[in-house]
């Protein structure tokens, strides 16, 4: 969870900088994130996972292109974490025959 609360950390001190203090909190409060006024991230409500994907979506709504660039960590994190449970369940299939649901 603190690898999260870092990331999400960074990314909103990038999308101050890009759209503004006021609506980049306001964002990442709309995620989900508890977010202090300096822009510390104290809380996250609910699974990080689905908090990320709503960070994304709000931060890079209306095509904003530097938004998404910053928001790269944010997708690596995420993909990194679904291509590692890919893996495991492709290892599973392999040992048992099995798929998990």
């Amino acid at each position: 969870m603190e690898e999260y609360l870092k990331l999400f950390e960074l990314a909103v001190a990038k999308q101050i900088q890009i759209v503004g203090e006021e609506v980049a909190l306001g964002q990442a409060r709309k995620a989900g994130l508890g977010v202090s006024r300096e822009g510390h991230i104290i809380s996250c409500v609910g699974n990080p996972r689905v908090v990320l994907l709503r960070l994304i979506r709000y931060f890079t709504a209306g095509g904003n292109l530097m938004a998404l660039a910053e928001c790269t960590p944010l997708i690596v994190e995420l993909t990194q974490e679904i291509g590692g449970a890919v893996e495991e369940d492709e290892a599973l299939m392999e040992r048992t025959g099995q798929i998990r649901i």
